[in-house]
């Protein structure tokens, strides 16, 4: 830790003020999808993990190139209408945040409601994430699927992770 910050010639609060930034430019960027922008902020082998996806669907993203495949189809999944709550959490190790966001939206094969709630954990080394974790409530888009038959059978390819 100590290295790395020497490295980017910052102090532990320059570091921690940083990784707060990088949390909040995270949400918003995506949100606006400005995903030019918002890939730009993470390493180039940067990790994207949703552990609470189903067994069949793909839980990690390695590096930008997957990493943004990813995320940038997910309008094409979900419509977000609005991010109802968003806090940011300083971490004691000053290259970690934790951030708690809601969502209110729907799913786009359905038409059903999608509001879920996150807790996310980003990690950065040399400025750039490198390793985001994103926990969320599966029973919510089993619903806005219509069902676990319906959630087990959506295309894997395309809902795989954190919106399925």
């Amino acid at each position: 830790m100590q290295r790395r910050m020497i490295t980017l010639g910052l102090d532990e609060t320059g570091v921690r003020e940083q990784t707060l930034q990088l949390a909040q430019s995270y949400q918003s960027l995506l949100l606006e999808q400005r995903f030019d922008e918002w890939i730009e902020l993470w390493a180039e082998d940067g990790t994207c993990e949703f552990p609470f996806a189903h067994e069949s669907r793909r839980r990690v993203y390695q590096g930008k190139r997957e990493i943004l495949a990813y995320m940038a189809a997910t309008p094409g999944r979900i419509a977000i209408d609005a991010v109802t709550e968003m806090r940011v959490h300083p971490m004691l190790d000053p290259e970690v945040a934790a951030v708690e966001f809601a969502i209110n939206g729907r799913l786009l094969a359905t038409g059903r409601p999608y509001n879920q709630r996150y807790v996310a954990f980003l990690e950065v080394k040399d400025g750039k994430i490198w390793r985001y974790r994103e926990y969320w409530n599966p029973l919510v888009s089993m619903e806005a699927h219509g069902g676990l038959d319906e959630w087990l059978s959506a295309d894997t390819e395309t809902l795989s992770g954190e919106a399925s």
